[in-house]
């Protein structure tokens, strides 16, 4: 059934985070819905669930999960840990050691994993909420399929992928990639020694992007135009870009496709595309590394004298970082430096005829409200 698109932008935090289901791998999602003051009912909300052990639950329809024989409890730094070596899930029981013993919480999980584990096969054949994944490692093509492959037996179910952001994709973005997937962008992952470390702002901002553009769908299928892409100021370099203009002290002349920026340091100043509590500053970069005697560059960015991101190691290629909102706020153009402290002469690193000190090259620069 559609959701009401006047309704999904003015839904409050704790509404907006019951619209989502977490279906793994692990209970980033369940802290967030805690942080904005939700506890939902959830099978996998809090559960260490690896997506090859999902698949197997999932293609079972979770058969056997709540056995008695299948459901182990254990304590664990003075609370108890609950396993479903059915499916081989983990979560915690969030009871101390002293407040129940073993035997009456083992009575107490076999009835609910039996009841929450039918209420997400509701969910599935049924679907009124998002189904939600995330998992720290990259993910296989093929587990994808096969994770599509096992929802779709169940009903029309609409999967987010949560991943973190990357350069095209900054933090609080979504995507549709087609008529039952989104993928949304946080800042930074958990990582899974750390889960309540999480970003919330990035995860908020993707769940209400996410629910916005669900709440658009027509029967049942996502629409790629339902929501605007984030604003942004996109640079580009070289002879043909419009950078030029925009360029301070440290930069070479323009060239076919790109541009140098030399010595120590090179300033750009840009203009702020909007107000937003977030930014993301992506380039397309080239370092200049001569192996052995220069094997790296280091690239520091500083926005409006403030450092934001150090690159220790410069890749070539895209990269990408978070601006915090208030160094722009009020401000139509942000200056930013570039601080290269390993630029060198080709003359002197290479014995070729340039005597410029070329740090690194830049194709592309955009500034993105997150």
């Amino acid at each position: 059934m559609d959701a009401d698109p006047n309704v999904a932008t003015r839904l409050d935090d704790r509404s907006l985070v019951l619209q989502f289901e977490s279906i793994g791998d692990n209970c980033e999602l369940g802290l967030v819905q805690r942080r904005a003051g939700e506890e939902p009912l959830g099978l996998l909300r809090f559960a260490g669930a690896p997506l090859r052990n999902l698949l197997r639950g999932l293609d079972a329809r979770f058969a056997n999960i709540a056995d008695p024989d299948h459901v182990r409890i254990s304590p664990e730094n003075g609370e108890y840990m609950v396993k479903l070596t059915k499916y081989d899930f983990t979560y915690h029981a969030h009871v101390k050691v002293d407040e129940m013993s073993a035997e009456a919480l083992h009575k107490q999980q076999c009835r609910t994993v039996g009841f929450l584990a039918k209420k997400l096969i509701a969910d599935l054949q049924h679907p009124s909420k998002i189904m939600l994944f995330r998992q720290n490692e990259p993910l296989l093509g093929s587990d994808l399929i096969d994770l599509r492959i096992a929802l779709s037996a169940y009903g029309p179910s609409i999967l987010l992928w949560v991943q973190q952001a990357c350069p095209g994709h900054p933090p609080g973005s979504v995507e549709v990639a087609d008529e039952r997937m989104m993928v949304g962008y946080v800042r930074r992952l958990a990582e899974r020694e750390s889960v309540p470390d999480l970003d919330f702002a990035s995860w908020m901002r993707v769940l209400r992007r996410a629910y916005v553009i669900w709440s658009h769908a027509r029967d049942g299928r996502l629409l790629r135009q339902a929501v605007d892409p984030p604003a942004r100021t996109e640079l580009i370099f070289g002879a043909e870009g419009n950078a030029d203009r925009s360029l301070g002290r440290g930069w070479s002349g323009p060239e076919a496709g790109y541009q140098w920026a030399v010595d120590e340091r090179s300033l750009i100043t840009v203009a702020v595309p909007g107000e937003a509590d977030e930014y993301w500053l992506e380039m397309d970069v080239m370092p200049y590394i001569k192996p052995p005697l220069l094997p790296r560059q280091r690239l520091d960015v500083m926005v409006g004298g403030t450092l934001v991101h150090s690159f220790a190691t410069l890749p070539r290629g895209e990269v990408g970082c978070v601006v915090p909102g208030h160094l722009l706020a009020g401000r139509p153009t942000v200056e930013i430096g570039l601080h290269h402290p390993y630029a060198a002469s080709p003359m002197l690193v290479a014995g070729e005829a340039d005597d410029r000190r070329l740090g690194v090259s830049f194709r592309r620069l955009a500034l993105v409200c997150a």
